[in-house]
């Protein structure tokens, strides 16, 4: 079977619709379209917010998560406050030690452990 080259219209580099869309026009539509929102944004924002929050809470909520950065979110789900550096260094600490014997000893096993130990070290001795 032999195979022709395929003639085109058009040269390598060449538009196939040199009329079409031009370069950075995408750009400027979404430059001028969030220009616009925050126009709106800063003119009506909190007094939209307060009217949907009172008649569509779900809708409320919804767009409100929509917007929070993802890994925000999860730290807003999994933490009842932001940990400071000390903190986060010392659970770091923490979770190295447990992964050290993860091959060995269940991690809830060691925590279990942790716990029972500090218990016993802080606890007050009952004169009796």
């Amino acid at each position: 079977m032999n195979k022709q080259a395929v003639s085109t219209k058009w040269k390598p580099g060449q538009s196939g619709n040199p009329l079409g869309r031009p370069q950075g026009a995408r750009a400027k539509f979404s430059e001028k379209a969030c220009a616009d929102a925050l126009a709106d944004w800063t003119a009506n924002g909190a007094t939209t917010l307060e009217r949907v929050r009172a008649a569509d809470p779900s809708t409320y909520l919804r767009v409100l998560f929509s917007i929070i950065p993802k890994d925000i979110a999860v730290s807003i789900e999994n933490r009842t406050g932001p940990m400071d550096s000390a903190e986060m260094q010392m659970m770091r600490r923490l979770v190295a030690m447990i992964q050290a014997t993860a091959n060995a000893i269940d991690p809830e096993t060691v925590f279990a452990w942790i716990e029972e130990d500090l218990r016993a070290r802080v606890a007050k001795q009952i004169d009796g």
